[in-house]
């Protein structure tokens, strides 16, 4: 499997999508709003690189079976039903709805009509993202909207992917060991990355703060969508369902409607550098378990016991009645003989 990275869309060559697994990526915010529209139930995504085009698709659509949404210079435009923030979306807004979707992002444009097989990454979807790319046992190509943080996470899925133990080899290009080299600075430290970046601090000055620590929880959903024809379905992947880190579900973006996403590990390798979380607390409550279950248990009752002349611990026992040595008959016997005896003499 060979791994290769794309900082810019004009750089892609038809020939190296042409089989592999392309992974589309624009995390602030066109692919993370996208794959939470999934996650909250969405029929299809139309992504339109302008407002027009998403108008025009969502007119084709019967009553009530489209949504649109669309943003630009990081705000809603003006007449759609939601903006680009993946806070706007919510289960109610989207679930077995189209999202004719307005993006200034570069990945809305068709220039992977020759791909193999495409997909939208983001940091919250990254667990199927691996999954995906695993399964379909095809060269990897990633390809960015060109800023920064999309290669801290492109360097992040070739470093999973990397650390894979399989028959399969993982050959990285150049371009991959980049990004992983932009990666490794901010392990661990996702939203301290998105902060320092230009369109990170662009939206903190908006006022969309909350987007950037919502953004960088890794694997925080489990949906993935594929291109098919011009528009992006939900992957129904046949992999089993992946067990809880622990945590209590957290309030997610529809937190106004009561609603709430699971954190779900996903299934990486046994990386060091790449703990899964939750298993300290497990271990914790394990142990709080075991207490309280002893505390509960019904104590025996004591023997009672008395202390002897020597110090010695004896228990206390009831007497034993005396027992005759000769039964009634034995003892009439014995006298009769004794009577015969006395007479001879």
């Amino acid at each position: 499997m060979k791994i290769t990275v794309y900082f810019n869309t004009k750089a892609v060559k038809p020939t190296v999508i042409q089989n592999a697994t392309v992974v589309l990526v624009d995390v602030l915010r066109a692919t993370s709003t996208s794959s939470l529209y999934f996650y909250h139930g969405a029929k299809g995504v139309f992504l339109a690189s302008e407002p027009g085009s998403a108008k025009k698709y969502f007119s084709k659509l019967k009553r009530g079976e489209g949504i649109l949404a669309g943003e630009r210079d990081w705000e809603k435009i003006p007449g759609f039903h939601l903006g680009g923030s993946p806070l706007d979306s919510s289960r109610e807004k989207v679930k077995d709805r189209i999202v004719c979707f307005s993006t200034p992002s570069v990945i809305a444009q068709k220039l992977l009509k020759d791909a193999k097989y495409v997909i939208l990454g983001s940091f919250l979807n990254l667990g199927d993202v691996y999954e995906s790319c695993l399964r379909g046992n095809r060269d990897v190509v990633i390809v960015t909207s060109g800023a920064s943080e999309d290669g801290v996470f492109a360097g992040m899925l070739v470093d999973f992917l990397q650390s894979t133990v399989g028959s399969t080899p993982i050959l990285p290009a150049d371009s991959a060991k980049e990004a992983v080299a932009m990666y490794k600075p901010w392990q661990g430290r996702i939203v301290e990355m998105l902060r320092e970046t230009v369109e990170g601090k662009e939206l903190i000055r908006k006022g969309h703060a909350k987007d950037l620590d919502f953004c960088s929880k890794v694997s925080r959903i489990s949906a993935l969508g594929y291109l098919k024809d011009d528009l992006y379905l939900k992957e129904n992947s046949p992999k089993p369902k992946r067990p809880l880190d622990g945590d209590k579900p957290k309030t997610g973006p529809a937190a106004q409607k009561g609603k709430s996403i699971k954190i779900q590990v996903p299934l990486f390798p046994k990386n060091p550098e790449h703990p899964v979380p939750g298993i300290e607390k497990k271990k914790k409550e394990a142990a709080e378990a075991i207490e309280a279950k002893k505390k509960t248990e019904v104590k025996k009752p004591e023997v009672k016991k008395a202390e002897g002349k020597e110090g010695v611990v004896k228990a206390k026992r009831a007497p034993r009645k005396p027992t005759a040595m000769f039964s009634k008959k034995t003892t009439v016997a014995s006298a009769a003989v004794a009577v015969a005896v006395k007479k001879k003499v």
